[in-house]
């Protein structure tokens, strides 16, 4: 019999939307461990739609399965490793995406992965955010899935809180922890240090896909409040026509057609972050906007919601709750007029937050 070839990790995906906080975290983790050595296979559920993975397609084993739609592509990627496991032997597997999770779960109950260590990541508070049959679809992939997991990672205390109260049975499982999620501080200082194209002066600037939880129409709606009138709002991001409509018809509603710009993509964020007077994170809800860390990495005034767990206890940033237009526009006005220098603060939190730190957290945890 032919000896089994060794996958280190095996990540799985819905899609190569590198812009998603959940595709992002995993990202940073893919180019740590191809550094450290590791052999990489990264299966994406549909076929290629977005850029972005070309700078790692040379250094791991990148799949995309051909599909246009992301519930076909969980059906096909069980086939796919399926058949993956009869050439290879997969040490550990990751997901951040609550059903992928729940087929990987199910792949190791049925002993497809019988011998690989299972990482379950929960990107979002998934019990707040969706309802009826969509939350009955997770719900689903929790039972079915995560009895199988060797470590379940939560972002935050309040996240781990919340898991917990709505699956109990978990509790005697004794393998949901919190690991914050990682920054990559020496991508970070690669990324910033780049010359982009971007000509837009005297700014503030947000990033997210462009749906209702980013609350991009609450802050178009501060942002009009505010007694500066010569600053512009970017709004950095992946745009979907609906979603989009909506924004342009407010902006046309308030008139700001030339004070509002939806960006759209950018490859690089770090360097318009580092330019801009303010950074805001306006969001409804989040499992964690990772967008803050990158925001700290490069500017000293940034606003956030209160959107997830552990964005109170961060020192040096403007906190205001969400979902309140009048509480983020007070939060973007001290933003604003903000002296300090809260880089070494910044800094110091974002070195707890390490990549290395979070890959030896897992590894111990699971061993």
């Amino acid at each position: 019999m032919q000896k089994k070839e060794t996958i280190d990790w095996l990540f799985v995906m819905p899609n190569d939307l590198i812009g998603g906080g959940a595709q992002q975290v995993l990202y940073t983790i893919i180019n740590f461990l191809i550094k450290q050595g590791k052999s990489c296979t990264v299966v994406f559920t549909i076929r290629k739609k977005h850029r972005g993975w070309e700078s790692i397609e040379n250094k791991c084993n990148i799949v995309y399965l051909e599909n246009s739609s992301v519930y076909k592509g969980y059906f096909d990627a069980f086939k796919y490793i399926k058949k993956l496991t009869k050439r290879h032997h997969i040490k550990h597997a990751i997901s951040s995406q609550t059903l992928i999770n729940g087929l990987l779960g199910f792949l190791k109950f049925v002993k497809t992965l019988k011998n690989t260590k299972l990482i379950l990541r929960e990107s979002t508070s998934i019990f707040l955010r969706f309802k009826g049959f969509k939350l009955l679809l997770y719900k689903t992939a929790y039972k079915f899935g995560y009895k199988q997991a060797d470590l379940i990672i939560c972002q935050t205390d309040l996240m781990r809180e919340q898991l917990l109260e709505a699956l109990p049975w978990l509790k005697k499982k004794n393998k949901v922890v919190v690991i914050p999620n990682p920054v990559n501080l020496d991508e970070i200082t690669t990324k910033a240090s780049e010359s982009i194209n971007f000509e837009i002066d005297n700014f503030i600037v947000t990033a997210g896909r462009i749906i209702p939880e980013k609350g991009f129409d609450l802050l178009i709606d501060s942002f009009n409040l505010l007694i500066d009138k010569s600053l512009k709002l970017v709004i950095l991001g992946m745009e979907t026509n609906k979603e989009k409509q909506k924004l342009v018809n407010q902006i046309e509603t308030l008139g700001l057609q030339n004070r509002v710009i939806l960006y759209g993509f950018a490859k690089n964020v770090y360097p318009i972050f580092k330019k801009a007077k303010l950074c805001v994170v306006s969001s409804r809800i989040e499992g964690f906007p990772n967008v803050l860390l990158q925001m700290m990495s490069q500017n000293n005034a940034i606003v956030s919601t209160l959107c997830a767990g552990e964005i109170a206890n961060i020192k040096g940033i403007f906190t205001c709750e969400n979902n309140d237009v009048a509480s983020l526009k007070d939060a973007m006005e001290k933003g604003l007029n903000n002296n300090k220098n809260n880089q070494l603060i910044f800094k110091d939190y974002l070195k707890s937050r390490s990549i290395d730190k979070f890959v030896n957290s897992i590894l111990k945890k699971i061993n």
